[in-house]
């Protein structure tokens, strides 16, 4: 009897634990913000970040599944950025595992940092769920270099699951503009800097808050140490030497073309060949304008459709060639209006660095005012002078 009596508590106890146990919430997985350095491939320049998860008890990266916002849905790049800059939805979130992003980004020689949320089990679960619910829906986003990147989806997440804890942000951050964060990503590539230099609107040079500028993801590996006190721990180093590099060089090759504009007019008015100049000068200058118009038109960004080099270059200018009795006054209006917009960015009404388009206009213009001047008058019913 007595053997019995202990059998059947033994096994009422046992129903009591599982019952107890079944009633406990699950222990919450381990969450760590993982901060990938900058590359030199363009997608790449401004580093990366990803947040991955570890359930409770397998404190293993191979146990580990981490959530990436930085993956658009189609490989051609030329076809990724037309659509993220036309306001489409292309990045969709991902879920990888652990271990195998850090094998990927190990051998590419980047950088990689990590830090542990010491979030409570409610935080953790409602991190890793909305999460969840996102890569789980499939649905793309529009993304926004600035405003809507693989970064600032994390801090996003990470502010709301844990009560804005991470809205102040780092207490110091990099000083300068949207466009001073952008330029030193891209410091020392001529193209995509002298494109910035011209197409690059006044919304880029905005001053970001703390919380704003978080969308970098060294910044938002800053505000996540200060607020969460977790300093990031380095899982690699980088392998790719760090060169010195400028991020001036798109204003300083528009500089360039300006001055051998110049030249060019000088060297064509000393020959007696004013004509060839008017067609190199309004050859270059309409077609830039023609391309800087379409892209403002094309482009949903604000940073690029509203730009004050719209009020610099011309498309009409495409027409000096054939201006005829009326090009030294339209050479002059061009100048005046050019001056007065240069003013204006000296008074800090526009604040877009315009310096280098002014010359871009003003340096060629003032040599072919001067060479007409120096040159036989155009009669009403002469054309321009002839190449």
């Amino acid at each position: 009897m007595r053997l019995l009596f202990a059998v059947l508590f033994s096994l009422a106890a046992l129903v009591f634990v599982r019952e107890a146990r079944a009633d406990e919430p699950e222990p919450p997985p381990t969450v760590y913000l993982y901060t990938i350095g900058p590359h030199s491939d363009f997608p790449s320049r401004l580093g990366h970040a990803l947040l991955c998860a570890r359930e409770a008890g397998h404190d293993e990266p191979a146990h580990g599944r981490c959530f990436d916002y930085g993956v658009a849905d189609s490989e051609d790049m030329f076809e990724v950025g037309w659509t993220a800059m036309r306001g489409r939805p292309n990045f969709v979130p991902v879920v990888i595992g652990e271990s195998v992003m850090l094998e990927f980004f190990k051998e590419r020689g980047r950088a990689i940092e990590r830090q542990s949320l010491p979030l409570s089990g409610q935080e953790a679960a409602s991190l890793v769920g909305a999460m969840e619910r996102e890569v789980s829906s499939g649905k793309p986003f529009a993304y926004h270099p600035y405003w809507a990147n693989c970064t600032t989806k994390l801090r996003d997440h990470i502010d709301v699951a844990t009560n804005g804890k991470l809205r102040p942000g780092p207490s110091t951050i990099p000083p300068g503009t949207l466009r001073d964060y952008f330029e030193e990503g891209h410091s020392g590539r001529i193209a995509i800097l002298t494109a910035m230099a011209i197409y690059f609107g006044e919304g880029n040079d905005h001053r970001p808050t703390p919380w704003e500028a978080m969308l970098v993801p060294a910044i938002l590996r800053d505000g996540v140490a200060e607020r969460f006190g977790v300093p990031p721990e380095q899982v690699a180093e980088r392998l790719e030497p760090v060169l010195p590099t400028s991020r001036a060089l798109g204003r300083i090759v528009v500089f360039v073309v300006a001055f051998a504009l110049f030249l060019t007019v000088r060297f064509c008015a000393r020959r007696d060949r004013l004509g060839l100049a008017l067609k190199i000068v309004g050859g270059t200058l309409g077609t830039l304008a023609v391309t800087v118009e379409m892209t403002s038109a094309l482009v949903k960004w604000p940073e690029i459709s509203h730009n004050w080099a719209l009020l610099l270059l011309w498309p009409i200018d495409l027409a000096l060639p054939y201006l005829g009795k009326r090009l030294a006054l339209y050479l002059k209006i061009r100048i005046a209006v050019t001056v007065v917009v240069a003013v204006l960015e000296i008074v800090s009404v526009a604040h877009q660095p315009l310096l280098q388009l002014v010359a871009l206009v003003v340096l060629p213009f003032a040599a072919l005012l001067s060479a007409l001047k120096s040159a036989k008058p155009v009669t009403e019913t002469e054309p321009a002078p002839a190449v």
